[in-house]
């Protein structure tokens, strides 16, 4: 049956069978939660390895409670075929599957594509992996920094910061998000077509694929010798970049045109160098700076910590942090929902304890007794 959307939230009616692992098939699940769209993690057994991933708070990984809020959990040994009967039976009740295991372990299972999509023709199946499932590198597996590397991220960012020094891996797994991100555009659009086809859809994203696209450097290098930065950095005068105030470093953007033209009216000069651009800046404190910048009109900003940045009064006026009750970390903060209309984007619900959702799930979709779950829990099958 296709989705009749009745609600304000745009994926509500959407079951999304989550077999996810680590960052990158995670954080596309998060904000198809968010979304609207029930999302049932399913993990081994043991737990999946982000649970365990340190520093642990009162046993359990922040980064699990990260990843996994608003999702209900449950366990499934996906290579016992009880438990792989169960998976069946909740694909044919299901609209999307999403994993990211190293390509042909689905098959190996006997859970690949042709399977599916004979158990659910309107199936949206997304798979995720460092290289995807064709080609020669098909079979290496990958984590953030490995993507990092052979995208050319990696060189990018020495490039950028010292030519000479040595490559560094960037924070915040930027290799795991924009997949992430990548496979959620493509399950979304799988979600549309299949309104007007009435099937369902393989997905198969890289993380390499994900990193080359995104990548506006490589039309500079291709088209010019230059990377992005770099062309910004030729373009003139270095207005764009970091300044030190009396106090702190400020941030500040100064593109060519009427911009410039206020900035250079501001401090009082014909033509902007480094150096009178510096002697402006150094006399003033970072606040004086970010106060004078931006009622003029020019991109500025001071460089906040997280801590900074948590309690910075435009991001508590987005909504984007989140009071999350969690029961075994204790009340904390996360960040929220970024997409902004009506009716969606509460991320507060924590992520679930291993199993939490066994029998409420198993009940609700397979038509199982306690007495049924309990013995499946004895028996190694969830």
């Amino acid at each position: 049956m296709l989705i009749e959307l009745k609600t304000s939230k745009p994926l509500e009616g959407v079951r999304v069978l989550d077999l996810t692992h680590a960052h990158a098939g995670s954080i596309c699940t998060l904000y198809m939660a968010g979304l609207g769209a029930e999302v049932i993690k399913i993990e081994p057994p043991w737990g999946e390895m982000t649970r365990f991933f340190p520093p642990l708070v009162n046993g359990a990984s922040p980064y699990f409670a990260f990843l996994d809020r608003c999702k209900s959990g449950v366990t499934l040994d996906l290579k016992n075929p009880r438990g792989k009967a169960m998976f069946e039976e909740l694909v044919g009740k299901s609209d999307v599957v999403v994993e990211n295991f190293s390509p042909g372990t689905m098959d190996d299972l006997g859970l690949g594509w042709d399977r599916l999509k004979e158990l659910n023709p309107l199936i949206v199946y997304a798979s995720i992996s460092g290289f995807g499932h064709t080609g020669p590198w098909r079979d290496r597996r990958s984590f953030d920094p490995i993507a990092q590397a052979s995208s050319g991220y990696m060189w990018l960012l020495k490039e950028a910061v010292d030519p000479e020094g040595p490559p560094y891996v960037g924070p915040e797994a930027v290799a795991d998000t924009i997949p992430g991100f990548t496979a959620l555009i493509g399950i979304l659009s799988a979600l549309y077509q299949r309104q007007s086809t009435e099937r369902g859809a393989r997905i198969d994203i890289a993380q390499l694929d994900s990193m080359l696209a995104v990548q506006q450097s490589f039309s500079f290098w291709n088209l010019a010798g230059v990377t992005f930065e770099k062309a910004i950095e030729d373009a003139g005068p270095a207005v764009h970049g970091l300044y030190r105030a009396s106090d702190d470093y400020v941030m500040f953007s100064v593109p060519a045109g009427r911009i410039t033209d206020w900035f250079r009216e501001l401090i009082g000069v014909e033509e902007l160098t480094r150096e009178n651009i510096g002697a402006w800046v150094s006399a003033r404190t970072v606040a004086e700076v970010v106060e004078i910048l931006a009622k003029r009109g020019i991109p500025v900003a001071k460089i906040n910590d997280l801590d900074e940045a948590q309690a910075n009064e435009q991001a508590a006026a987005r909504g984007m942090f989140v009071r999350v009750r969690d029961p075994v970390r204790g009340e904390h903060a996360e960040p929220g929902f970024p997409i902004k209309f009506s009716g969606t984007g509460d991320l507060s619900t924590p992520s679930p304890a291993l199993g939490e959702h066994n029998v409420e799930v198993y009940s609700r979709l397979l038509g199982l007794t306690e007495e049924k779950i309990e013995e499946l829990r004895k028996d190694g099958v969830i």
